[in-house]
């Protein structure tokens, strides 16, 4: 039976909607469709406000200091060119890491152009920066510190506390992609003195096409909309709501909140599980990223042998991720594998395992005796 079934390994990149998600959600394409000031329009604004409540709930915010975008790309746009055009200051200079997300990373190099001064830090060879190296970078003239909590590809988790203090420390704002960090990674946006964040839905158990900004109120962040249009979402982000998407955020933000230590320790189970049946028995095999600081679901490995490419031709029900799915087009590298010091040939033959909460024992014993035998073929 096993042979038969698809094997879902892939939640770094996306998972699948929530059925209490899915319920919430409904209503708001069929019944619940208002916009507009008016008795109809007025319940979809209701509803919104809630998701938004549900929304800061999780990441220890205020409702007021979220906006809703259509996922985490579009929030990294907004905050880093919003604040660029109300940058009044003499601040020209932008600090960020080799392994961040393609969307902060192509901003950045957009950031570039314009003529703004960028740092990017190297990683050591687990994925972390070095927090003396931002401080050497980190000077009066830095704007903003940009990392994210958690890689998706290698699932390293950055200690952005530190990252907060020191940007505070030089009067530069810290953004921060919280995206891959939603639900398991205990987040206070004020005791982390992250200023700005990113978020998406649709990592965890949410719908595609949705997100949210953080802004906080306290860190006196005026942004300038790069968007122009109605004056929905405080005119930062206008654009007709996307009311369904939102109450399903939310009603996933609300799970998390309330399920996360269940959810989140059965992921962790599954991938230790399934760490240490390959590790007792794959000679030579290595984990890439973080060993202590990672995201509870995520296995990302290399052995010497037999690549994730062929591992993936050898099991067509099992999905998982050669590369990061925001790159899978392409054909080069992981350039996250490489800025941690990779050889040849453990840039090769990667591959990440992504465990969700739907995964399963009979599921994570199948595909790690599969890996193990076809090892055992070579």
């Amino acid at each position: 039976m096993m042979n038969k079934k698809v094997i879902y390994l892939d939640s770094h990149a996306s998972t699948p909607v929530d059925q209490d998600v899915l319920s919430v959600m409904l209503p708001y394409f069929t019944e619940h469709y208002g916009n507009g000031n008016h008795k109809a329009g007025w319940k979809t604004n209701s509803a919104v406000e809630n998701a938004r409540f549900q929304v800061s709930n999780l990441i220890g915010a205020k409702p007021s200091e979220i906006t809703f975008t259509s996922g985490a790309t579009e929030a990294i746009n907004i905050a880093l060119f919003g604040l660029l055009k109300s940058n009044a200051s003499k601040r020209n200079h932008i600090i960020t890491q080799k392994t961040e997300h393609p969307a902060i990373l192509q901003s950045v190099n957009e950031i570039r152009r314009l003529g703004y001064k960028v740092t990017i830090l190297d990683v050591d060879t687990v994925g972390r920066i070095n927090t003396e190296d931002l401080k050497q970078a980190a000077t009066e003239q830095t704007l903003v510190v940009v990392i994210m909590l958690a890689n998706n590809e290698i699932g390293t988790v950055q200690p952005i506390k530190q990252i907060g203090e020191i940007s505070k420390s030089v009067g530069a704002k810290f953004f921060c992609d919280i995206t891959q960090g939603l639900g398991w990674y205990q987040l206070n946006m004020n005791t982390n003195y992250i200023d700005m964040a990113s978020i998406s839905a649709h990592k965890i158990y949410g719908p595609r096409g949705v997100g949210a900004l953080f802004v906080r109120k306290k860190a006196n962040i005026k942004l300038k909309p790069i968007l122009f249009g109605g004056g929905q979402e405080k005119g930062i982000r206008p654009s007709t709501i996307n009311t369904p998407a939102i109450v399903g955020f939310g009603k996933t933000c609300d799970i998390l909140n309330s399920e996360s230590n269940r959810i989140f320790g059965h992921i962790k189970m599954l991938r230790d599980r399934m760490e240490n049946q390959l590790f007792s028995s794959i000679e030579g095999i290595k984990l890439n990223g973080c060993p202590e600081n990672r995201h509870p679901g995520n296995l990302n490995i290399s052995i010497p042998t037999i690549s994730g490419e062929v591992l993936k031709g050898k099991l067509p029900n099992v999905m998982f991720s050669t590369t990061s799915a925001c790159s899978s087009t392409s054909t080069k590298p992981s350039r996250v594998i490489k800025a941690i010091q990779a050889n040849d040939l453990v840039l090769k033959n990667s591959f990440r395992i992504g465990i969700g909460k739907y995964n399963t024992i009979e599921e994570i014993d199948y595909v790690a005796n599969k890996i193990i035998d076809l090892v055992k073929e070579k």
